[in-house]
């Protein structure tokens, strides 16, 4: 079986990673915070991941052999629904919103190219408000990125409440580079529910023409029945946890804002 190879940026505790499953091999992953960072050498092991800021790698800091694909689920607070609204610029302080991280990273994706470790694939992944933070500016220019860096791609709305008993709406933007060959299976002609809700749809009509020409309406197989509730996942007397006292419960609630 072939072995498929790819890079893991604002990894956290390793999602994607898990996600990809054994048949990936993670070349380099990448988190600032040092918590996180731990989390994932303790799923992962140690030699994989760097702890530092995006913008602070070069190429040289990444292996230059070439990658199958490049993850990044950049910083989500400035494009929720709870966010600040700053996007993917400055907030009202003039300052780097976190979600603007993405950039950095951009940056430094045709470097990696020039250095021969151009990405077949990239996936982009973020919070469903992203589609219309800042009255869906921010998609497009996300879609303008990819276009210039010659990707064909296209988004899909994916919410984990098709396969778990919890509600994650996510954004997943898949780019696929010029010349490789995409299956005519996974081509759609329109969008197609539940992966091309109706905010996506009209993400799409605010991108430019030029993006559009390499936009792909990605076709998926439609999710089965679900086959757990979130009463199925629980236990009615659980065993082999402390339960926290009245105190300390009181003192995590007065933590939480109103």
């Amino acid at each position: 079986m072939r072995e498929f190879t790819f890079y893991e940026f604002f990894a956290g505790g390793g999602m994607a990673r898990a996600g990809l499953g054994p048949a990936w091999r993670c070349r380099f992953a990448n988190d600032f915070d040092a918590m996180k960072v731990e989390t994932y050498e303790k799923n992962w092991g140690v030699g994989d991941i760097r702890c530092a800021d995006v913008a602070t790698l070069t190429p040289d800091d990444l292996p230059g052999d070439a990658v199958d694909l490049a993850w990044a689920s950049f910083p989500c607070q400035d494009l929720s629904l709870a966010g600040g609204n700053g996007g993917l610029g400055r907030d009202r302080d003039n300052a780097p919103t976190r979600s603007g991280a993405f950039w950095p990273f951009w940056r430094l994706m045709p470097g990696l190219g020039r250095a021969g470790g151009a990405q077949r694939a990239i996936v982009l992944e973020n919070v469903h408000g992203s589609l219309t933070s800042r009255q869906g500016r921010e998609i497009a220019a996300l879609c303008e990125a990819l276009t210039d860096g010659g990707y064909r791609f296209g988004a899909v709305a994916i919410n984990a409440s098709h396969f778990l008993p919890q509600s994650r709406p996510r954004v997943f933007f898949v780019g696929v580079a010029a010349g490789e060959a995409i299956p005519e299976a996974r081509i759609g002609e329109a969008p197609s529910a539940p992966w091309h809700p109706a905010a996506l749809a009209r993400a799409h009509e605010g991108i430019s023409r030029r993006a559009k020409r390499q936009w792909i309406w990605w076709r998926l197989p439609a999710p089965g029945a679900r086959p757990t509730a979130f009463a199925d996942v629980l236990e009615k007397r659980p065993t082999g946890v402390a339960w926290r006292s009245a105190a300390e419960t009181n003192r995590l609630l007065d933590l939480m804002s109103d």
